[in-house]
């Protein structure tokens, strides 16, 4: 049995290209990195959606803007309201 400092030290070389996938009830990403084009993030991401999944952004975007209008537009009133009631 040997005690102390071992004689080498044995490193492992962190990897440069690689992958990861990430995958939820909607879609599957595969995020590639190559760290010697760029160290800051991945490279490239490729999003597949699982069969049946209907992908209505615009629709969607539409929804939240107007939601956003409404809020906008109630928050107009209840300041007018409630300005009055001071007076």
């Amino acid at each position: 049995m040997s005690r102390g400092r071992p004689k080498e030290i044995i490193t492992e070389l962190k990897p440069v290209k690689f992958e990861r996938k990430y995958e939820d009830d909607e879609c599957t990403e595969v995020w590639k990195y190559d760290l010697n084009k760029w160290d800051k993030g991945p490279i490239s991401v490729e999003i597949t959606y699982k069969p049946g999944i209907v992908k209505n952004w615009g629709n969607k975007l539409k929804e939240v803007k107007s939601a956003k209008k409404i809020a906008r537009q109630m928050k107009k009133i209840n300041n007018r309201s409630s300005s009055k009631k001071k007076k």
